[in-house]
């Protein structure tokens, strides 16, 4: 790697220190006339941004033929996105 390419690493003192999450998480065995609408699972992501008190900038969600539904939910602090195919 070229060291103009190196960035600056900050150490903190905090070893719980972490500037966000990133959490996967895989569900089966869901109901899919819930996951096969676009609109709900955009509904339930906005949702899920608000109530955890994040900052929505902008969302996006596109379903698929036959089936099955894309999304990012895009917030201040990071994003929300959902890959669903029933």
């Amino acid at each position: 790697m070229l060291d103009k390419n190196k960035k600056p690493t900050t150490c903190h003192s905090d070893p719980g220190f972490a500037l966000g999450r990133h959490i996967t998480i895989e569900y089966y065995d869901c109901a899919s006339y819930v996951l096969l609408d676009k609109n709900g699972v955009e509904s339930i992501l906005l949702r899920a941004a608000r109530e955890s008190g994040a900052k929505i900038v902008s969302s996006s969600f596109h379903q698929f033929e036959p089936q099955g539904v894309s999304g990012v939910v895009i917030i201040a602090e990071s994003h929300f996105t959902v890959h669903a195919w029933p």
